[in-house]
């Protein structure tokens, strides 16, 4: 390994502790050191070239793409590989989010033409799929609408929305690109008025929005984000899922 070349002040990591955060340990940012050669330069190199541009066309292949056209206005029925038990799986998108969070971190260390070629129409479409109340989540959209909010259990809208932010808080650090991070937190000010301090206390199936929320909050410095995660946080364990 090696020092890298760039005198960029700004730590880019996936976790960021505040400077009063009282912590032992820090991460090492982005940028910060080099693999220049070995194993783990070899399947990095293979990540880049060729896992994540397969992982582009599967996502395409399986619908997870054409959710999005369809919450855009394309006519057609929601794509989703049913279980064992028959049940459509509602957490198509966040193949979507975790994929583009995997770009916006790999375009952080260096520029890809093929990669940026393939991420930017994506978020595109997740942009034209976007409601004018802020809402995204195709499942619902498409699938079931009307009932959003309604299948805290199983439905894994605030999970999904998770993946959104952490691939908006990838793109925001590591290329200063905010066209997720609008995305996300428009979603997540609906989440806000359905679910915050004043709406229904209810908690999603599937923990993981929660610490989404304070990365988005510790990347904007809005503290009503921190204050969602710790609603929800608190709400567990209170008998809050239905079923």
């Amino acid at each position: 390994m090696e020092a890298p070349t760039s005198n960029r002040d700004t730590v880019i990591a996936a976790v960021i502790p505040t400077a009063s955060a009282h912590v032992r340990l820090r991460p090492v940012g982005l940028l910060e050191s080099r693999i220049t050669g070995g194993m783990w330069a070899a399947r990095r190199a293979t990540n880049r070239e060729v896992t994540i541009p397969h992982g582009a066309a599967q996502l395409e292949r399986a619908g997870n793409v054409m959710n999005f056209r369809l919450a855009g206005g394309q006519e057609g029925a929601y794509r989703g590989g049913n279980d064992d038990f028959g049940t459509t799986a509602p957490f198509l998108d966040s193949d979507i989010h975790k994929w583009l969070e995997a770009v916006g971190w790999e375009l952080a260390q260096g520029p890809d033409s093929r990669l940026q070629a393939l991420a930017d129409p994506l978020i595109e479409l997740i942009s034209k799929a976007q409601r004018d109340d802020g809402y995204i989540d195709t499942f619902f959209q498409v699938a079931r609408p009307g009932q959003e909010f309604t299948d805290m259990q199983w439905g894994h809208e605030l999970y999904v929305a998770g993946h959104l932010i952490q691939a908006a808080v990838a793109w925001q650090r590591g290329l200063g690109d905010d066209r997720l991070l609008r995305i996300a937190e428009r979603f997540v000010d609906r989440i806000w008025r359905e679910l915050g301090p004043d709406g229904r206390e209810l908690v999603c199936g599937h923990p993981e929005i929660e610490m989404a929320l304070v990365e988005l909050y510790r990347t904007t410095a809005r503290e009503r984000y921190l204050e969602l995660a710790r609603v929800l946080v608190e709400r567990r364990g209170h008998r809050l899922l239905a079923g």
